[in-house]
């Protein structure tokens, strides 16, 4: 079954997330940073239209990983 344009959009973006944090696996942490980087997504919309902090999120998100990636 293919990808829609927006999923794999959305792995790329994971897999950037991975590499700008010099993780060698694409974790869960990585794919929702993945999401939340293009305002364009669904997911990115509907927590701004929340109210969600989007760069504190992301910034909550990166600390996580590489915490416990250390």
């Amino acid at each position: 079954m293919p990808f829609t344009p927006d999923a794999k959009k959305s792995l790329e973006l994971s897999l950037r997330q991975a590499l700008r944090l010099k993780q060698k696996h694409i974790s869960d942490g990585h794919v929702l940073l993945g999401l939340l980087q293009d305002p364009g997504f669904l997911s990115a919309r509907l927590l701004t239209e929340a109210g969600v902090d989007i760069p504190a999120l992301r910034s909550d998100i990166t600390h996580l990983l590489t915490t416990n990636a250390a």
